[in-house]
C-alpha cells in the first residue's frame, strides 16, 4: 500500500486517497480489537507470574456432539466433557453451552470454574459473511445474493451479530456487525454489485496456452536448450520456441494464482484476528470458487489457520459456483490423478528439472481434478468448519452451517504444557455419555505469545536484526510517526517513509520507469510481543511525467495505524528489489493516556498540499491530514528548497470556550537560524472546532521560504489558550538545501 511522491498528477491524488483509505480501514479493524484485547489482559492481570503465564496459553475450542442417529445433542453439562492434550487431561476453565440451549433457565457451568464466557445482553453468535470477489465469477453472484438474503430473512435472531465483507484486490467492510436485517440486506446487495476482480478467465486462457505449448513440444526431456541446438533443423527450432512459450505461460499461471490467493488469505487472517478478544460463537462463511495457493504462500495459509484457531473462529466455505456440470479437467498429458504425473511418464532428472520456475512436483498444485478445492478443504477442515459444494441452492448450505453453529459448545482451558515452541499438539475431546460422536478440531499449533503475525521465512530473517541495516548511506531512510487522538481514547498514527530516488534503481519497461521495493515492518508491544505487521511489496510503473516528478522529490509511503495508549516498538526494513539495497529502522512510540488538559500533537512539516473532494471545513474523508478541502503529505526528510512553502500542521485539544461558546487560541510561529530570528513571529488565531474523530482545532498554515539562505532552521511554535491562559511550546527542525 504505497504512494509515490508525485503530487503534480491529479490521477496520483486519486490513487493517494483510495490507497490510504483502504489501508486505514483494514488496519483500523485489525488493531482496534487487538489492542482491546491488550487492555483487557492488562486489566485482569493480578501480578502473579504463574497467572500471567497461564493466561498466555489459553486454548479455546468449539465442540459438537451427535447421538447415534446423527442428531445434535445440546443438553450436555460441562462435567460430562473431558479434554486430553497429548494424552494429558486438562481442566475446563470456561464453558459455553450451545445457542439453542442458551434460553434454558439452567445454564450449565464447568465444575469449579468461575464463570461462562458468555456475557448477558450481547450477541453470542458472531457471523462474518465474506464474498470472495477475487475468484467468484460475476455470473455466480446472483445465487450467492439470493442464498444469503434468504438466510438473513429466515434465520437471523436477536442474539446474532452479522457483518458483510467483500474481497477483491483488498478487504472491504460492507456492513459492520449488526442484527438489523435491512442494513444487512442492503450490504448484500452492495456485495452483489462488487466488481469482479478475479483472474479466472485469464487463468483459463493461460491453461489452454500451456496445453497447446505442451502439444507443440517434443517432450520436456528432448527440448533443445540453445539456439545452436535449434539450428539443427526447423522442427528443433519450433520445439525450442514452444519450450520458451511454455516457460512463460507457467510463470504467468503461478503469478495469477498468487494474485488470487493473497488478498483472500490476508482478508481471512484480518477478520479472524479482529475477533480474537470477542466472546461468543464465532464463524466465518466464505463464498469462493476456489484458488490455487503456490508453494511460496504455504506460510500464509498456515498463518490463516493458526490465527483462526487462536481466535476460535470456525471457517466454513461454500463453493460460489454451485453445481458444476463437470469437474475441472487436467491440462497435463499425464494421467488425471495429480500425483500420477510425478512418477508416470518422465525420467527422474526431467521430473526434478524446473520449467518456468516449476518442476512436476509444483505442477501438481495446479493440475489434475479440482486442484482449486485443495486450499478450501484445508482451511475449513483445520479450523473446525466445512467445505460445502455441489448445490445451486446456497441457502441450504447456510442453513446447514446455522444448525452447526447453534449446536456448538465452547470449551476453554489453560494448557498444562508451558513450553509453547510452535509444535502441533493433538487434542481429543471425550463425552461421558454412551453412543455419542464428538466433532472438534484435532489440535493446534502451540505458538508462543498472544498474537500470531503472518510472516514468511524470508521476512522473519529480514526482521531478525533490523539494526544491521540502520544508517545505511547507500539507501537513506526517513521515517516519521505522528500520533493523533481518535475516538474512545485511541490514537491514529500515520507512519510516513521517504526514500531519495537517487538511491533507488529504476528499470525502464516500454514507456514506463519501474521501481520495485519491499516495505516490511512489525509493531511490538514493548518490549517484545509482536501485535501486527506493516507494509507490503510494490512494483510501480511511472509515466514520464511521474518519473520526472519523482526525481525532483522523494519516493513516499504511508500507512495508518490505530492503537490504544501504551509503549510500542516499530521495526522496519525497506529493500530496493532491483539493486538489493536495504535500510532498517527501529523506533520507539509512546502513546500517553489522553487527559482533559490543553495539549497539541507534534508539528508535522510538509511542502505538498493538494485539493481534496471535500468542501472547505469538511472532514468526511477521515484522513487526519485533510483540512478545509486540502490534503497535505508529511515530509519526514525535512529538506526544503528556498522556492518551497513550509507547511506546518498539528492539532490542538481541550481548548476552553469563551462566553460565546467558541475557543480562542493564538498560535505564534517563529523561524530561527543559528539562535537568531530568521523570520519575525507570525500570529494566527484559531476559533473553529472540528468534531471528528474527537473535538479539536487544526493548525494548517504555510510560510514562504523565498529569500532565506541555506542552512539548518527551527520552527518555534507557541499555542496559547487565551481563555484558560495555558501555553504549550514545541519546535520542529528542518533544512533548506538550495
Amino acid at each position: 500500500m504505497t504512494v509515490l511522491g508525485v503530487f503534480s498528477s491529479q490521477s496520483t491524488v486519486h490513487l493517494l486517497h483510495r490507497v490510504l483509505m483502504s489501508v486505514f480501514v483494514v488496519v483500523a479493524v485489525y488493531f482496534h480489537v487487538t489492542q482491546a484485547q491488550s487492555q483487557e489482559s492488562k486489566g485482569t492481570q493480578k501480578g502473579q507470574d504463574d497467572v500471567v503465564r497461564l493466561k498466555t496459553h489459553l486454548v479455546t475450542m468449539d465442540v459438537m456432539v451427535k447421538d447415534k442417529k446423527g442428531k445434535y445433542l445440546t443438553d450436555l453439562k460441562a462435567q460430562e466433557f473431558t479434554i486430553l492434550e497429548g494424552g494429558a487431561e486438562q481442566r475446563i476453565e470456561f464453558f459455553d453451552p450451545p445457542l439453542v440451549a442458551a434460553s434454558g433457565t439452567d445454564q450449565p457451568k464447568a465444575a469449579e470454574a468461575a464463570s461462562t464466557v458468555k456475557s448477558s445482553g450481547r450477541p453470542t453468535n458472531i457471523l462474518s459473511l465474506v464474498l470472495d470477489g477475487a475468484t467468484t465469477d460475476v455470473t455466480n453472484l446472483k445465487q450467492v445474493r439470493e442464498g444469503t438474503l434468504k438466510y438473513i430473512r429466515e434465520r437471523l435472531t436477536d442474539t446474532d451479530a452479522v457483518a458483510v465483507f467483500g474481497v477483491s484486490t483488498d478487504l472491504q467492510l460492507l456492513q459492520p456487525f449488526t442484527n438489523d436485517k435491512a442494513k444487512l440486506i442492503a450490504a448484500v446487495d452492495n456485495a452483489y454489485l462488487l466488481a469482479g476482480s478475479n483472474k479466472n478467465l485469464e487463468r483459463s486462457q493461460v491453461t489452454q496456452d500451456i496445453e497447446r505449448a505442451r502439444a507443440d513440444s517434443v517432450g520436456p526431456g528432448n527440448l533443445p536448450q540453445s539456439a545452436a541446438a535449434a539450428a539443427m533443423g526447423p522442427a528443433a527450432a519450433q520445439a525450442m520456441i514452444a519450450a520458451r512459450a511454455l516457460e512463460q505461460f507457467i510463470k504467468l499461471r503461478a503469478q495469477l494464482s498468487a494474485q488470487q490467493a493473497r488478498p483472500v488469505l490476508a482478508a481471512l487472517a484480518a477478520i479472524c484476528e479482529a475477533q480474537r478478544a470477542i466472546p461468543g460463537k464465532k464463524t466465518l462463511v466464505l463464498f469462493s470458487q476456489g484458488f490455487v495457493a503456490p508453494e511460496i504462500l504455504d506460510w500464509q495459509v498456515q498463518s490463516v489457520i493458526d490465527i483462526a484457531n487462536r481466535a476460535n473462529v470456525a471457517i466454513y466455505i461454500i463453493d460460489s459456483a454451485g453445481l458444476r456440470t463437470s469437474a475441472p479437467l487436467s491440462t497435463s498429458p499425464v494421467p488425471a490423478a495429480a500425483l500420477a504425473g510425478v512418477s508416470a511418464t518422465n525420467s527422474t532428472e526431467t521430473r526434478m528439472r524446473a520449467v518456468g520456475g516449476e518442476n512436476v512436483f509444483d505442477n501438481v498444485r495446479h493440475e489434475g481434478l479440482s486442484r482449486e478445492y485443495d486450499i478450501l478443504y484445508r482451511v475449513s477442515g483445520d479450523t473446525g468448519g466445512e467445505f460445502i459444494k455441489g448445490s445451486n441452492d446456497l441457502a441450504k448450505g447456510l442453513d446447514r452451517i446455522d444448525v452447526e453453529i447453534r449446536s456448538r459448545y465452547t470449551l476453554s482451558y489453560y494448557s498444562t504444557d508451558s513450553n509453547f515452541d510452535g509444535s502441533f499438539r493433538k487434542v481429543r475431546v471425550e463425552v461421558r455419555r454412551p453412543d455419542t460422536n464428538v466433532i472438534s478440531r484435532s489440535g493446534y499449533y502451540a505458538n508462543a505469545g498472544d498474537e500470531i503475525v503472518p510472516l514468511s521465512p524470508d521476512e522473519k530473517k529480514l526482521l531478525a536484526n533490523p539494526a544491521a541495516f540502520e544508517n545505511n548511506p547507500a539507501l537513506p531512510l526517513f521515517v516519521e510517526m505522528s500520533p493523533f487522538r481518535s475516538k474512545e481514547g485511541r490514537y491514529i498514527v500515520p507512519l510516513s517513509i521517504e526514500l531519495p530516488p537517487s538511491a533507488v534503481k529504476f528499470d525502464r519497461k516500454g514507456d514506463k520507469q519501474h521501481v520495485e521495493f519491499d516495505v516490511l515492518g512489525v509493531i511490538r508491544e514493548a518490549p517484545a510481543r509482536i501485535i501486527g505487521r506493516l507494509g507490503g511489496g510494490f512494483d510501480i510503473g511511472l509515466s514520464a511525467e511521474q518519473y520526472q516528478a519523482i526525481l525532483k522529490n522523494n519516493i513516499f509511503y504511508r500507512q495508518d495505524m490505530e492503537l490504544v495508549p501504551g509503549s510500542y516498538i516499530v521495526e522496519l526494513i525497506v529493500r530496493d528489489k532491483l539493486s538489493g539495497k536495504m535500510a532498517g529502522r527501529r523506533e520507539t512510540l509512546v502513546l500517553p493516556v489522553a487527559d482533559a488538559g490543553f495539549s497539541t500533537t507534534g508539528v508535522v512539516l510538509s511542502r505538498y498540499a493538494v485539493p481534496t473532494n471535500n468542501s472547505p471545513g469538511a472532514a468526511e474523508s477521515g484522513d487526519v491530514f485533510s483540512q478545509g478541502g486540502v490534503q497535505i503529505r508529511p515530509f519526514p526528510s525535512r529538506e526544503f528548497r528556498a522556492t518551497d512553502n513550509l507547511i506546518l500542521f498539528f492539532e490542538l485539544y481541550n481548548a476552553a470556550n469563551t462566553q460565546a461558546g467558541k475557543p480562542l487560541v493564538r498560535v505564534t510561529v517563529t523561524l530561527m537560524k543559528d539562535n537568531a530570528v530568521a523570520i519575525k513571529p507570525i500570529d494566527y488565531v484559531l476559533t473553529e472546532t472540528l468534531g471528528r474523530p474527537v473535538p479539536h482545532l487544526t493548525f494548517a498554515k504555510y510560510i514562504k521560504l523565498a529569500g532565506l539562505p541555506q542552512g539548518k532552521y527551527t520552527a518555534m511554535v507557541e499555542a496559547l489558550d487565551m481563555v484558560s491562559h495555558k501555553l504549550v511550546k514545541q519546535q520542529a527542525s528542518f533544512l533548506i538545501t538550495q
